[in-house]
């Protein structure tokens, strides 16, 4: 496991460990993300209490070259492992979509770190496993309106991510059922074995390709251009020349 540098990132470090939140370790599933690799930075992760069904709270921080935090996690969510592939998932209950440092705010998207961020979360779930992404976040607003207007969520930014980290399926967890779900959310299922894993990868080629065979919707505008375009990057990872 990588050392994450702590310099001026350090009192606040101290801060949450004193509020409840721990360092993992090195053996648990959320410690194997400890110091890894994203761009120019490292990954700090803590770990938190568990909730009413057992699952771990977690934060993802990002420290710079210098030892610096990031003001807030980048991600706070809750992981959940099991005897079943099921089990194991992993929920982003705030997905801010960027780190900030002072006065600067770095964009995951824009710094292309946001699919190096979903295939670390994505190593901790086996073959059959799930994650889970909310797009409630101001941040998100362009992959909730493509949803608002029925697009599948492979053609949202959030459903891209979801697709690169190994997802085949997937559910938009969109209808209050007596206010205990939390927010509007993803979920990317992993195929279980190599033949779910081609079954599912048929079905997603069909849907991608009806959807672009559709005749256009004027007053979609931008939203069905970036649908469209997220949707051909799709068949080009599926189907590559």
């Amino acid at each position: 496991m990588a050392p994450v540098l702590l310099t001026s990132g350090d009192r606040r470090l101290e801060a949450l460990l004193a509020r409840g939140w721990s360092l993992p370790a090195e053996e648990h599933p959320l410690g194997r993300l400890q110091g890894r690799k994203l761009g120019a930075f490292r990954v700090l992760t803590l770990l938190g209490p568990k909730n009413g069904v057992g699952a771990r709270y977690f934060q993802l921080f990002l420290a710079d070259g210098q030892g610096r935090l990031s003001d807030e996690p980048i991600v706070l969510g809750l992981h959940n492992s099991g005897r079943f592939p099921g089990y194991n998932w992993i929920d982003l209950i705030r997905y801010p979509g960027a780190a900030v440092f002072g006065a600067k705010t770095l964009d995951l998207a824009t710094e292309g770190l946001d699919r190096g961020l979903f295939r670390l979360l994505s190593e901790l779930v086996p073959p059959g496993g799930h994650l889970m992404v909310e797009y409630e976040s101001p941040s998100q607003r362009e992959s909730e309106r493509i949803l608002g207007l029925g697009y599948p969520p492979i053609a949202t930014p959030l459903g891209q991510l979801l697709f690169q980290a190994g997802c085949r399926s997937f559910r938009d967890w969109y209808i209050a059922e007596g206010g205990r779900e939390g927010p509007r959310k993803l979920q990317g299922f992993k195929p279980a074995d190599e033949s779910v894993a081609r079954a599912k990868t048929e079905a997603l080629r069909r849907d991608l390709s009806e959807l672009l065979s559709r005749p256009p919707v004027s007053k979609h505008g931008e939203w069905e251009r970036t649908a469209h375009r997220l949707t051909r990057a799709a068949l080009r990872t599926l189907d590559p020349e």
